[in-house]
């Protein structure tokens, strides 16, 4: 509204008609605009505030997945390692089962060598007593028999000492 006139001093009529009439729906459309502007400020500032937040949160992300990744890789790395290790251990079970029957069966053969050479020792053993029987009773019987030819002899040389003397 003008409150001037046309020689542009300013007009009172209009100026109380403008204060009457239009002032209250101007404060009021203006009282209505700084609501809107607030309400759009504090809309703006929830928008600033979720793109910070999704920001954030995509950060957040990245560095997560990032750790994620890390994690995944040293996971994998540990259950390689563990099948390496687990094949080994596979493989020296498999190679010691292996030295355990080896083992077994030349322990076998052993103990049957081994009760072969004492049923041979064993035999030997009584064959040697049966033989050292004999050469005792042989023994006993040679020096029966040298006594015996002993006093034959010395009979014979007390005949011939008598015959001569």
């Amino acid at each position: 509204m003008d409150f001037h006139g046309d020689g542009g001093s300013m007009n009172h009529t209009n100026l109380i008609e403008y204060i009457q009439k239009q002032l209250p729906a101007d404060l009021t459309n203006l009282v209505n605009l700084q609501k809107e502007l607030a309400e759009r400020q504090g809309a703006m500032s929830a928008v600033q505030n979720a793109l910070a937040d999704r920001e954030t949160a995509a950060q957040e992300l990245a560095t997560a997945k990032e750790q994620a990744a890390a994690l995944v890789a040293a996971a994998k790395d540990k259950n390689d390692k563990a099948k390496t290790k687990l094949d080994e251990l596979t493989a020296r079970e498999a190679e010691l089962a292996d030295q355990v029957k080896t083992f077994n069966a030349n322990s076998v053969s052993r103990e049957t060598a081994l009760a072969v050479r004492e049923s041979t020792s064993d035999t030997r053993e009584l064959q040697q007593r049966e033989n050292q029987a004999r050469l005792d009773a042989v023994q006993a019987k040679l020096t029966a028999d040298q006594a015996l030819l002993d006093s034959r002899v010395k009979d014979f040389q007390a005949k011939v000492a008598a015959l001569t003397a």
